[in-house]
């Protein structure tokens, strides 16, 4: 079976187990045959179930499925096992609903809030922003698309956190901005050189990982060539050497312009859920059990 078929073979399992559940509430006597009366229905509904419509669009997307799914044509039987999952999953719904299990199943109140929040994300999303949008997005979030610093550098450290390792790295500190070579400081003051950091140029994200962050800041603010004063972390005092230094880099617009406007669709998305948010606030009663919220 091809990729391309796969959900719809994915929604046919889905409804026949709908179904199923369907024909079990009406060997219990909850579900009636459907009739073909269509005096009442609209011209977008195939059905009417229970007072709800089942938009005829639904349908021909399901015939659409079980048309790729299968081998031959379809057949009258194939549109009435359509019809009939449309209407056992519109019974399900609603029975589900009776029982309050929109109420009580966190599973089903977590899936009905993301569902609104897709439909509000898409909604917003929708909107194709005109070049002179983006670009005006572009120049006032120029800090988001500008490439990271990048930085090169040396990392060394004398062991143990007392008065006399203290005195070894200001020794070494004081020979390293002398130009002394690191070798000659090493052997003299038991300076040694950390060999996990790589030697290549590293963003912040990455030096963080590999220094910690206070030494990784401690870092970004040396000029290149210049070495840090010994500082004291994580039971030794460290000398860092910044070799170099790449500065971020604002790309041209024609570089990033998908990213541009993938980043403003997302926070239409995210404008959008907020402002739906408000409004909801504020057509609705909320009341706070003061005593209790902490």
């Amino acid at each position: 079976m091809s990729e391309s078929a796969q959900p719809a073979r994915i929604r046919l399992v889905l409804l026949t187990l709908g179904a199923t559940a369907g024909l079990i509430l009406a060997a219990s006597g909850l579900v009636e045959n459907w009739s073909s009366s269509s005096a009442s229905i609209p011209a977008t509904a195939i059905a009417r179930v229970g007072g709800r419509d089942i938009p005829q669009e639904r349908y021909l997307e399901l015939l659409s499925d079980l048309a790729a799914d299968k081998r031959t044509p379809l057949n009258s039987n194939d549109r009435k096992f359509a019809l009939d999952r449309l209407i056992d999953e519109e019974l399900l719904i609603m029975r589900g609903i009776e029982l309050g299990l929109h109420e009580t199943s966190p599973e089903i109140r977590k899936t009905i809030a993301a569902a609104v929040i897709a439909q509000i994300a898409a909604e917003a999303e929708a909107t194709t922003p005109d070049e002179a949008t983006l670009r005006r997005f572009y120049e006032t979030e120029s800090p988001y698309f500008t490439t990271t610093a990048r930085y090169q550098l040396r990392w060394w450290r004398v062991p143990g956190s007392g008065p006399e390792s203290e005195r070894k790295a200001a020794t070494a500190y004081g020979q390293l901005s002398k130009s002394v070579p690191a070798e000659a400081v090493m052997r003299s003051t038991g300076l040694q050189a950390e060999s996990l950091l790589p030697d290549q140029m590293l963003p912040l994200s990455k030096l963080t990982d590999y220094l910690g962050p206070r030494l990784a800041q401690r870092a970004t603010v040396l000029e290149p060539g210049e070495f840090s004063r010994p500082i004291a972390a994580g039971g030794g005092f460290h000398i860092i050497h910044l070799l170099s230094r790449q500065e971020g880099v604002l790309p041209a617009f024609e570089q990033v312009r998908p990213v541009v406007e993938a980043e403003y669709s997302r926070r239409s998305g995210d404008d959008a859920l907020r402002q739906y948010l408000a409004w909801l606030r504020g057509r609705t009663e909320i009341i706070v059990d003061s005593d209790k919220y902490q």
